[in-house]
């Protein structure tokens, strides 16, 4: 299959794409309920914490329809019945029903990553792209509830969405892992107000997680930190257990 995520797990292997993320995660969903996945791009998280987690439930959202096709044969291939795909563009309630999906310029593959929704989002300015689909949306607010451990890598639209969950979230206290993408000024203030709701903020590196400091969130210093995108929103009163759940 033409895809650069199946490209960069060839050579470099899992721990060579994205460090210690993929053990975080399996880690993460081996203890969760109720998981909800945002931008599943062809499944590869998808498939590692669906089994992972069995026999919970599992939601993959996919805005992309040739990636969320790819999504559905690798969980079949790896006969996951704990697991719904849902192809849409995630977003608030008060959104189209349908919106513009930007595929990169730079990556031409059937199920590129990188895709971004054309209008709202922050971060994604170097990106252009000639190529955009049309592609329905699903309200956060339909499928945030009872959930408790939650992933975001929407390119960009996560402050978006967190926004348009904030009241269920500080409800029922999911454990959140999101990509930080740089320039994201409206989810770095997330993460902050996160911080004031007794939520800490961790790093994914390479080997180990390092907790994000409200001066770090806050100043002008680049985020992502410690050669990783990713960062693990952990509610503090069971963040002391999950730290040790996922330290190696």
């Amino acid at each position: 299959m033409e895809s650069r995520l199946v490209r960069l797990l060839f050579w470099y292997g899992e721990r060579g794409y994205e460090g210690m993320e993929t053990e975080c995660w399996r880690r993460l969903c081996a203890g969760a309920g109720n998981v909800l996945e945002l931008g599943a791009n062809i499944g590869y998280y998808t498939v590692q914490g669906a089994r992972a987690a069995r026999p919970s439930r599992y939601v993959a959202v996919e805005a992309n329809p040739e990636s969320a096709a790819i999504v559905e044969r690798n969980i079949a291939a790896n006969v996951l019945d704990n697991v719904k795909v849902v192809q849409a563009a995630v977003v608030g309630d008060d959104a189209p029903e349908t919106l513009d999906l930007a595929l990169p310029d730079q990556e031409q593959y059937v199920a590129p990553t990188g895709a971004y929704l054309t209008h709202g989002g922050e971060g994604i300015t170097d990106r252009p792209a000639t190529r955009t689909i049309s592609v329905p949306t699903v309200r956060i607010s339909d499928l945030i509830d009872g959930v408790d451990l939650l992933k975001l890598d929407i390119e960009g639209y996560e402050a978006k969405v967190l926004r348009a969950a904030w009241q269920q979230i500080l409800a029922g206290r999911p454990t959140i892992v999101l990509e930080v993408l740089r320039n994201v000024p409206d989810l770095r203030k997330v993460l902050l107000d996160l911080r004031a709701e007794d939520y800490e903020v961790w790093a994914i590196g390479h080997d180990a997680l390092h907790r994000v400091t409200d001066e770090q969130l806050a100043s002008d210093a680049p985020l992502p930190r410690y050669g990783s995108r990713d960062v693990v929103v952990l509610p503090a009163e069971h963040a002391a257990d999950v730290i040790r759940r996922l330290t190696p």
